[in-house]
């Protein structure tokens, strides 16, 4: 309740500077009557002047002004704007407006609440841009390869992925095996069911058969409740079984049974389920071998390799040493905000003389490594880099035989360009747009029918 010493307007006024919403009202003229003090914390005090000129800088009003449309019409509306502040930070804000009415309800402004939505806006671009990262990723022209093998290899991927027969992919470590298995699956039917990966070796033999297919209460010792196992969960989808070489000989005839008759049962359980799970499985264990010593069941080893891809070690396809160099250090310039310009003659000679044993994984490492020791602006230089690179000895390529890193990207721009638009060729090529532009800038690419 008001008291007599705190009259109605002295009560609007506070209330209206509590509010964290920047609130004005605006005359039919567009000029300002009145702000809160969210308001003026943004813009200072700007009473008198109009709304254009004082929150956007404007001479005259803006397009699609909802301030003026609820001055001729009287319904409230709302919107959602980009608004820059005088520091010249972007604010994204949701926009509310309404009619201001004298006693006799004609119009005779509108009154204006901003609500700042910067945070939110963020948020959801950051969920959008993880998708998309997600789906880039798994797309088949994403993956970097200038090899024969490697494309033969994306050729077979991209005919079978639509298909539900199984899949082994064998390779050592490092060589890319879940990046191909997620490729199958966002190029399939079944890219938009459940996807569920389970690293067979990481997993105590114990606790692995409960993880595959579940189980009911009381089947052992610690089971206080029903466990639903990846299979089920997979229902209609697909499951990747990392490291399938790990699995006991136990779980392998349970997974057999499935693999023959899509049906399996939970620890403890009677009731058979049928299911419908494409199984994707990776190793780097040579299974064959395996077989033969009586560590791995030839028959499973028959149902799991139904369509067999092998990737070979980055050592017998050094043609994609330069290109995927150029596409982590990008990658990783981009993750840890730094501007490393490439790697130098040097720095790439270590590079093709090095035997990768740990495959991609393993130079992923060695550039992050540099990239911390590397100012901005200069190339990655031999010494650098990690000490068993520099001490590497020669092999026999010949630097005549590959592209640059900078070139590979220049080509690369240059070819995609003809079909594919600004954010798809950023993100084919695993930078950020506003990178794209300073490579357009730097090498003088104009797109087809553009002039300078």
């Amino acid at each position: 309740m008001a008291s007599s010493s705190f009259g109605g307007e002295e009560l609007f006024k506070a209330v209206l500077d509590t509010v964290s919403d920047a609130i004005t009202v605006i005359d039919k003229d567009l000029k300002v009557l009145f702000q809160n003090e969210a308001v003026q914390k943004l813009y200072g005090a700007k009473i008198g002047g109009t709304c254009y000129e004082a929150y956007r800088g404007r001479r005259e009003p803006c397009e699609n002004c909802i301030i003026l449309d609820v001055i001729k019409d009287g319904i409230p509306k709302s919107a959602l704007r980009d608004i820059r502040l005088p520091d010249g930070n972007i604010l994204w804000m949701e926009v509310f407006a309404g009619p201001y009415r004298d006693r006799e309800g004609r119009i005779i402004g509108a009154v204006e609440v901003v609500r700042n939505v910067t945070e939110q806006m963020r948020l959801t671009e950051t969920c959008m841009t993880l998708r998309r990262e997600i789906e880039r990723q798994a797309q088949f022209h994403n993956i970097i390869t200038q090899s024969k093998r490697m494309k033969a290899i994306l050729r077979l991927v991209e005919r079978v992925a639509s298909t539900t027969s199984s899949v082994l992919i064998t390779g050592e470590s490092g060589t890319g095996k879940e990046l191909i298995a997620r490729a199958i699956v966002f190029n399939s039917d079944r890219k938009e069911k459940p996807y569920l990966t389970i690293n067979c070796g990481a997993i105590p033999e114990n606790l692995l058969e409960s993880e595959l297919f579940g189980h009911v209460r009381g089947a052992f010792t610690g089971a206080i409740r029903d466990h639903l196992g990846v299979l089920e969960a997979a229902d209609g989808g697909t499951l990747f079984l990392d490291e399938i070489g790990e699995i006991p000989l136990e779980a392998q005839v349970k997974l057999l049974r499935f693999l023959q008759e899509g049906e399996c049962r939970r620890v403890g359980d009677t009731k058979v389920r049928k299911l419908d799970v494409r199984i994707i499985a990776a190793t780097n264990r040579d299974l064959e071998e395996a077989v033969r010593d009586g560590s791995f069941r030839e028959d499973l080893f028959y149902r799991l390799n139904v369509i067999p891809v092998f990737l070979p070690p980055l050592r017998e396809r050094r043609e994609d040493i330069p290109p995927l160099a150029a596409h982590l250090l990008q990658r990783l310039c981009d993750a840890h905000s730094r501007n490393v310009t490439g790697l130098s003659p040097e720095a790439l000679k270590a590079f093709m003389n090095y035997r990768w044993p740990g495959n991609v994984r393993e130079m992923e490492n060695a550039i992050e490594y540099a990239l911390h020791l590397t100012d901005d602006g200069n190339p990655i230089r031999a010494e650098q880099l990690p000490p068993k690179l520099s001490t590497n000895e020669e092999s026999s390529w010949s630097p005549r035989d590959f592209v640059s890193v900078e070139e590979y990207a220049k080509q690369s721009i240059g070819t995609l360009q003809a079909d594919h638009s600004e954010e798809q060729i950023a993100e084919i090529l695993g930078i950020s747009r506003k990178n794209l532009w300073e490579k357009r800038k730097r090498w003088n690419l104009q797109r087809p029918g553009k002039t300078k």
